[in-house]
């Protein structure tokens, strides 16, 4: 290391005043970072930890401060995961300044995803909640479901294996949104949606995703009937709306389009036989209310345009 790096690290690692801190606005903690890049503070201290790849400056509590350049970096390190390096081999790339051209993928989800379907078919689930574990607190819940969950389940297939799978990957985003909802309690709230024959795990995993970007979620997946949104809007006080819709609507797509105009929110309806039917009557994109056919694209950009 030269010797300006080991003076910048040292610099880096000096205690700063807290009090001379507070009438700064170049420092921040860790949830406005957070806030910021889209990562959970618990992944973001799990790669300081395990790979060294953030290294916050500490006030003389101890606790963790960050700057601009930190929020570069974790963009960069973002940029790196999305083309598929895993996150343990990031570092390297940083330090010498390598460019995304002739970077091999690495083939650590693949490895990933095997695992989660031999696991899954042996009904182990204390392996699946390991697994679960290691993967959401090392990744943004976005590439995790991505890169993870989704190839996984279609490798499945149908049947008794998948069902336990989802069931128990289920049990642990339902933790997940709990423990994130007393961290995000005063940030725009978004009601998640569907009715009681709608599978839940879109449900949650859309709200991980979600939580990652700093929103706040109420998840009511279990609605007897249509009927009843309008009322949940209004009674969770909802600044968005993302509703999960599929087959036994598709004969109402147009009516419900139409009533979830009137709510006067952003609001994302996602289902594949519901999309054709809104695209048959060419009512995809109405007002504030657009349909999506595709779950996971559906749930980004309706994340991104509620995130401006």
């Amino acid at each position: 290391m030269s010797q300006s790096n080991q003076n910048a690290e040292a610099k880096n690692q000096e205690p700063l005043d807290e009090l001379a801190l507070l009438d700064s606005s170049e420092y921040f903690p860790i949830r406005e970072l957070s806030l910021r890049t889209g990562v959970n503070s618990v992944t973001l201290r799990a790669w300081e930890r395990r790979y060294g790849l953030l290294k916050p400056k500490r006030t003389d509590k101890g606790h963790r401060l960050y700057d601009q350049d930190d929020v570069q970096r974790v963009e960069a390190i973002l940029r790196w995961i999305q083309q598929g390096v895993a996150v343990s081999k990031v570092r390297a790339l940083l330090e010498k300044g390598a460019t995304f051209d002739g970077v091999v993928p690495s083939n650590e989800w693949l490895e990933w995803q095997e695992s989660l379907v031999k696991v899954a078919r042996a009904f182990q689930e204390d392996k699946i909640e390991q697994m679960y574990q290691q993967i959401f607190s090392q990744y943004p819940a976005e590439i995790a479901i991505r890169d993870w969950l989704l190839p996984s389940f279609e490798q499945l297939g149908k049947g008794a294996a998948l069902a336990f799978c989802e069931s128990v990957v289920l049990s642990c985003l339902i933790a997940r949104v709990s423990n994130f909802k007393t961290q995000q309690k005063n940030a725009p709230k978004v009601l998640i949606t569907g009715l009681v024959s709608q599978r839940s795990l879109w449900c949650f995993m859309a709200a991980a995703i979600l939580l990652d970007k700093g929103l706040s979620c109420c998840v009511v997946p279990n609605t007897q009937h249509s009927n009843d949104w309008s009322s949940l809007v209004e009674g969770v006080q909802a600044q968005s709306v993302l509703v999960f819709c599929e087959n036994e609507l598709v004969n109402k797509a147009e009516e419900l389009i139409n009533q979830m105009q009137q709510w006067q929110l952003p609001v994302a309806v996602i289902g594949a036989s519901f999309w054709l039917a809104a695209h048959n009557s060419d009512v995809t994109d109405l007002g504030k209310v657009k349909v999506y056919s595709e779950a996971l694209e559906g749930v980004i950009d309706f994340m991104e345009k509620i995130s401006k």
